[in-house]
């Protein structure tokens, strides 16, 4: 370098211009977050428009009709009765949804009868009583028909009998007329694994039908009164509907839990009329006095709102899938049943 010259400059690399990051992932979030809340207010607005005050109301705004045969001079109102009777929880059963369907076909006045469609192996005793109630109530405004179809056994039966009149297709199965009660007692496997089970109780059935320990003979007294109070309620609403004391029902063979054919329904005068659906509309027609009438289908909406209904209720809609042979219900231990099981 000669003497006197000024050092050279120094030389920096240039880092290159700095991309901007996407900010994709911050929308994504936000958006998913602003629709979650957005649901949940949803899901507030419908429970608060769904208290106990104006669950009658929602449910009786969800009942479309539909036409299943025309006709004129008068309607015969045709609502389904199926599944597993019960009546539990806080929100809408499905005792409460047919008494919403029956009285929304007594306040049209164009419906001049019914035919309610059961389904059904049976269910609670409490819930099975209510729907005799519903029917036999309804039927002393306008002529309700019942039709038993693929299944129609002890408490679907004894719904039944609330009406003025049962048909049967010759191959329901019906009967089961009864009570079953149930308890699981394990005793046995808790000594085998060394496990005892201590209670304090404050009288001798206390803990009846406890499943730790053998049952003892006051218990079983107990629930035979039990069953056999429920039972003779049972045969007191079939004596109401069918021509026979019930005397004369504690000896027939229908009534020892059996079930029997819509063919031997009808034979043994447990049923009135063989036939198919078209039958009971018939009957119906007869009895409302209206040769004519049309044939219009009640039954409830099923929709978006209307699951959001039941989720604010208390009864969130499920999916169960049931992979036992017989499709048998899990009874409550120490619970009486009007139930049939396969």
């Amino acid at each position: 370098m000669p003497v006197g010259s000024a050092p050279p400059s120094p030389t920096y690399a240039t880092a290159p211009p700095r991309q901007r990051r996407s900010r994709l992932w911050l929308i994504i979030p936000g958006v998913l977050l602003f629709g979650g809340f957005a649901f949940v207010a949803l899901v507030l607005l419908v429970a608060l428009s769904s208290s106990p005050s104006s669950r009658s109301g929602a449910l009786d705004s969800q009942i479309p009709t539909t036409e299943i045969a025309p006709g004129s001079g008068g309607t015969i109102a045709h609502i389904d009765l199926e599944g597993i009777i019960m009546s539990v929880g806080s929100g809408v059963s499905m005792v409460d949804e047919f008494k919403a369907l029956v009285d929304r076909a007594l306040k049209d006045d164009d419906v001049v009868a019914l035919v309610v469609r059961i389904q059904s192996p049976g269910g609670g005793v409490t819930a099975s009583d209510r729907l005799h109630h519903i029917i036999s109530e309804a039927d002393s405004r306008k002529p309700v028909i019942a039709y038993l179809d693929t299944i129609a056994a002890s408490g679907g039966y004894y719904a039944a009998c609330g009406a003025r009149h049962i048909a049967t297709h010759p191959q329901t199965l019906t009967g089961s007329i009864g009570v079953i009660m149930q308890s699981i007692n394990y005793h046995e496997l808790l000594d085998k694994v060394g496990l005892e089970v201590q209670v304090f109780k404050s009288g001798a059935l206390k803990d009846f039908l406890s499943g730790s320990r053998p049952s003892t003979e006051l218990e079983v007294s107990h629930v035979e009164a039990l069953v056999e109070e429920s039972y003779g309620r049972f045969l007191e609403v079939v004596a109401g509907s069918r021509p026979f004391s019930v005397s004369e029902l504690r000896n027939m063979p229908e009534t020892d839990g059996r079930i029997f054919s819509g063919t031997a329904a009808v034979e043994s005068r447990m049923a009135d009329s063989l036939g198919f659906i078209e039958s009971a509309y018939d009957v119906a027609r007869q009895e409302a006095g209206a040769p004519n009438a049309s044939v219009t289908r009640y039954h409830l909406r099923r929709g978006l709102f209307g699951s959001l209904g039941l989720f604010a209720q208390g009864e969130p809609p499920k999916i169960e899938i049931n992979l036992t042979p017989a499709l048998i219900p899990d009874l409550t231990a120490g619970v009486p049943y009007y139930l049939h099981l396969p």
